[in-house]
């Protein structure tokens, strides 16, 4: 018998001692020496054999290669890839065709008047143009019926279905301008219109109308003008500070006391919850609150006082000088 072959042996004897000892719950004390024993075993039988002790490792099973299918479920299954195929050309090709529809649809609304509306090339008064244009404290009923040419801020604009409103103002007066598409006015116009922001200068053309009913939102609340070009002259490149109509809206509790605006008091809200515009953001942007028709009218009384004063004094002899400065 090999050294091998014996300490395999002995190893077994050991082996059995110890499950015995196991199954009958002795204490390890009573078996732990034949355990270390076994366990010396193991490695003296690596360092003669040069394995591991135990049984011989099982060789992996080779797996079969996957059968290839039949010749019948091959064609079936081409088949089924070539429809497939087919049917996803054809849902692209349809994708295409109606994406050029789409894109024909789009480039001959586009084309619809397109040169009576859009952005004005820069004015350089390089010629004499013998355009007239219509101031829109003129507007009233007696026009209905007139083309005029109109020019003036944008106060306000919405979309409304197919159409689009404006609100224009030059100085004191403000008129509404409507813009409806149709066969001449395409929808791309009326998006034009709608989208202008506030405070830009535009050129309106179009028919002086009587509505049915009054605008209150304009002081020539007895006309409208049916909007047939539209061409933006100067156009707003940032937000505004503040809306032109919240500078509008007077503030009767702040302007019965002169001065009694402070920096708290401008963060307030009103009382009826519109919003108001303080007196410090009206002096940040002076610009701005010069358009508002308070202080247009404050001007023209201003200016007329001065005429009248200049008037009555020209007629008694006086000589008006500019000494200079």
């Amino acid at each position: 018998m090999s050294e091998a072959e014996d300490i395999s042996n002995k190893i077994k004897e050991l082996g059995d001692v110890v499950a015995a000892a196991k199954a009958d719950k002795k204490p390890i004390e009573e078996w732990k020496s034949s355990l270390d024993e076994m366990l010396a075993l193991k490695t003296k039988y690596k360092s003669v054999t040069g394995n591991d002790y135990g049984p011989p490792k099982k060789a992996a099973k080779k797996t079969a290669a996957p059968q290839e299918a039949s010749d019948k479920n091959k064609a079936k299954n081409e088949a089924k890839a070539a429809a497939k195929a087919e049917k996803e050309a054809k849902k692209i090709k349809q994708r295409l065709e109606r994406e050029q529809r789409e894109k024909e649809k789009a480039a001959k609304l586009a084309g619809i008047g397109q040169e009576n509306f859009g952005d004005a090339p820069m004015v350089q008064s390089k010629e004499i143009t013998n355009r007239k244009w219509t101031n829109i404290g003129d507007l009233k009923p007696v026009l209905a019926g007139q083309e005029v040419l109109v020019r003036g801020y944008v106060q306000t604009t919405r979309l409304v279905g197919k159409g689009a409103f404006i609100l224009l103002r030059s100085k004191m007066h403000t008129v509404q301008g409507v813009c409806f598409e149709s066969g001449e006015i395409s929808n791309v116009m009326v998006k034009y219109i709608a989208g202008l922001p506030s405070e830009s200068v535009v050129d309106i053309v179009g028919t002086v109308t009587v509505p049915e009913q009054p605008v209150d939102s304009a002081t020539q609340k007895m006309v409208e003008v049916s909007i047939t070009k539209f061409h933006c002259i100067s156009k707003t490149s940032s937000a505004m500070p503040f809306q032109m109509e919240d500078a509008c809206r007077p503030d009767f509790e702040k302007e019965t006391d002169v001065g009694a605006y402070t920096g708290e008091e401008e963060e307030k809200p009103s009382a009826d919850g519109l919003v108001r515009v303080g007196q410090e953001s009206r002096l940040n942007y002076r610009w701005l609150d010069l358009r508002t028709p308070a202080n247009q009218a404050i001007f023209r009384i201003e200016s007329m006082v001065g005429h009248l004063f200049r008037e009555n004094l020209m007629n008694k002899g006086f000589v008006e000088i500019h000494t200079p400065k």
